[in-house]
């Protein structure tokens, strides 16, 4: 039987990535970002700035290739940024879309946003109609709700706003035009989500308040910001693939350096230490505001029950389709609800990991907004896992295929560049006969 071993950092992580490159314009000048995820996602975000007047530059001083290279990037300063004559085309990434529609609101000139075939299935009003509130103007242009569409940016007004979804797209998003608008604008959410932004704004000196708990305040940003230097630390929603995959198979022991493990992005973590897997989390620390650990994972116990809701599951719901295959080796259950919000992500993903888990015989059942996994201890495998051109979907697939008896076919891996272009090349460096 296969085992993973040995020392591994994963590509820095996708949420602090976007926000590093969409903050900068927020200041006047050079920013620097080390450790920037190379997912086509943060790319998408990149080329889009690029076509409001932001610059790029990348440096690898070291030669030891992208984990050490630093992003130069040159920021005109918000009331130097100018209209795109072409659409900002987002690609595959939510985050892009949403966080620069924010962004844009506040200039006056008009963005035309648009996507991929998945980003065009995903809802935007959630966003859209709070920057509408605002004062933006927004024209969906063939469909309600969805890519693609044009926001013309207007003088906006400061709102409160207690959102009824925990969304940190969304509550960036309206930040982002808060910080361009007249008087202050409140954002409150209803439960606790990844507290990126309010990290990096006290990092990079980003003015707001927090009256209590999930609330934000900002006022209009009357100057630029000093440039800023982050270190971007690894991505736990790509470290959880490697911590499953270590806990499921016996003789694993691996270490996973650097991960940011903040309160709202430890899901996988609590989840698998619930279930029983040897996880310890060692060396905490801060890295430019982020809260970051080395993770070592060691594949020498039995997994048994477990149940996540609406109360947690903003600390996570990426890391569900691989917390599914954890469940479907363990011997136990896994009850997920409240969690229709995975119906709307770059695919069905409710739909897909029963349907997947199904194929391979494993024991599933499907409610509207979460499903019951019961876990046999392994997965048989012996069937084609379809991705549905989703990047976590088809990772999952991956792992899956190093668990199962038989083989599993994942049928397209190269949507996994999408959030780790190197994700194969490094399980199986890790993977040891």
């Amino acid at each position: 039987m296969v085992s993973l071993k040995g020392t591994l950092q994963v590509p820095g992580d996708k949420s602090i990535s976007h926000r590093a490159l969409i903050f900068a314009a927020l200041s006047r000048g050079v920013c620097k970002v080390y450790g920037l995820s190379p997912a086509f996602d943060c790319i998408s975000s990149a080329d889009c700035l690029r076509q409001l007047g932001l610059k790029f530059e990348r440096r690898s001083p070291s030669g030891n290739g992208l984990r050490e290279t630093v992003f130069l990037v040159t920021s005109p300063g918000l009331d130097g940024l100018h209209r795109s004559d072409a659409p900002l085309f987002a690609g595959n990434s939510g985050t892009t879309i949403r966080l620069l529609s924010g962004l844009v609101a506040g200039h006056p000139f008009k963005t035309v946003f648009d996507g991929d075939d998945s980003l065009r299935t995903r809802p935007m009003a959630r966003v859209l109609r709070h920057l509408s509130e605002m004062g933006a103007k927004v024209t969906y242009q063939e469909r309600e709700n969805y890519a693609p569409f044009e926001i013309e940016g207007n003088l906006l007004k400061g709102k409160d706003f207690d959102l009824d979804v925990a969304s940190a797209q969304v509550q960036t998003a309206i930040l982002l035009a808060g910080l361009q608008a007249d008087g202050k604008t409140r954002v409150k959410l209803p439960a606790a989500v990844r507290d990126h932004t309010a990290r990096m704004f006290k990092h990079i000196n980003v003015p707001f308040e927090q009256p209590s708990e999930n609330e934000i305040v900002v006022t209009r940003l009357e100057e630029p910001i000093e440039p800023f230097t982050v270190n971007v630390p690894a991505d736990i929603s790509s470290a959880a693939f490697f911590m499953v995959a270590a806990a499921c198979l016996p003789g694993s022991e691996i270490l996973l350096n650097n991960v940011v493990v903040n309160p709202g992005r430890d899901l996988v973590i609590s989840v698998l230490q619930e279930m029983g897997a040897d996880i310890e989390v060692t060396n905490q620390r801060e890295r430019s505001g982020e809260l970051i650990a080395d993770i070592l994972v060691r594949g020498d116990r039995t997994l048994g029950s477990v149940s996540i809701d609406g109360t947690r599951l903003a600390a996570g719901i990426d890391e569900i389709p691989i917390i599914a295959i954890a469940a479907a080796m363990s011997h136990g259950t896994l009850t997920l609800k409240d969690a229709a919000e995975l119906r709307v992500k770059e695919s069905d993903r409710l739909s897909a990991i029963v349907g997947n888990l199904r194929a391979c015989g494993v024991t599933v059942t499907e409610s509207d907004d979460g499903f019951v996994i019961e876990g046999k201890g392994g997965i048989k495998g012996g069937a084609e896992w379809k991705s549905y051109d989703d990047h976590r979907m088809a990772m999952s697939g991956v792992v899956a295929g190093l668990l199962a008896e038989q083989i599993v076919r994942v049928d397209n891996e190269s949507c996994i560049a999408v959030s780790y272009p190197d994700f194969i090349s490094d399980l199986r460096r890790m993977t040891v006969v």
